[in-house]
């Protein structure tokens, strides 16, 4: 595996194969066909675009331009910068210091190849200590047990349930804390026992 070295423009987060950076307004064509994708859809627990792409591509811009201080998303790229996916953070709460996170990996290619959980760690780390979000959560559909596996090699721990127009979800969520724990921990191991 070759091991990303050169900076990628708009670069906000990096691990060892996937780079978190700025939206692009050449991500547009990806965006509308993930989001227009039947199947993709489903995963979202939502309906597929139904919106023509030139319309589409005006909202898109004007989200570039305007962006919600409740909402940012982020491309997701692989080793070689080509476009996998976006992960965002939203329903940011600045008074409770806590935000949602979403991702979408919408090249099936890259999944259950730990692109997703790669990416959910590096955003979640930047939130937890750059940020200073002391909470991240999610929903999950129940059904989907690889996202469920990912969020959960990502720190993600269950803690509740959630029904929305007849689906049911998985509630997660990941803490400063445990972030630091883990971090304890890690440090610990490291350690050699003398």
């Amino acid at each position: 595996m070759t091991t990303m070295t050169t900076a990628v423009d708009g670069e906000v987060a990096r691990g060892v194969r996937a780079v978190l950076r700025e939206k692009r307004l050449d991500d547009a064509e990806d965006d509308f066909r993930w989001r227009s994708e039947p199947d993709l859809s489903r995963y979202d627990a939502a309906r597929p675009l139904s919106m023509d792409y030139e319309e589409f591509l005006a909202l898109y811009r004007e989200e570039l331009l305007y962006p919600s201080q409740y909402r940012r998303s982020l491309g997701i790229e692989d080793e070689t910068g080509k476009h996998i996916g976006n992960v965002m953070y939203y329903n940011i709460d600045a008074v409770h210091h806590e935000t949602e996170l979403g991702i979408t990996i919408g090249e099936p290619d890259y999944w259950s190849k730990g692109y997703g959980t790669e990416a959910s760690r590096l955003l979640i780390e930047r939130l937890l200590r750059d940020l200073g979000f002391k909470r991240v959560y999610l929903k999950t559909l129940e059904w989907n047990q690889r996202a469920r596996r990912s969020f959960a090699k990502a720190g993600f721990t269950e803690c509740g349930r959630a029904y929305r127009s007849g689906n049911s979800f998985i509630l997660m969520e990941i803490r400063r804390e445990w972030l630091d724990l883990t971090e304890v921990e890690e440090a610990e191991l490291a350690t050699p026992v003398v």
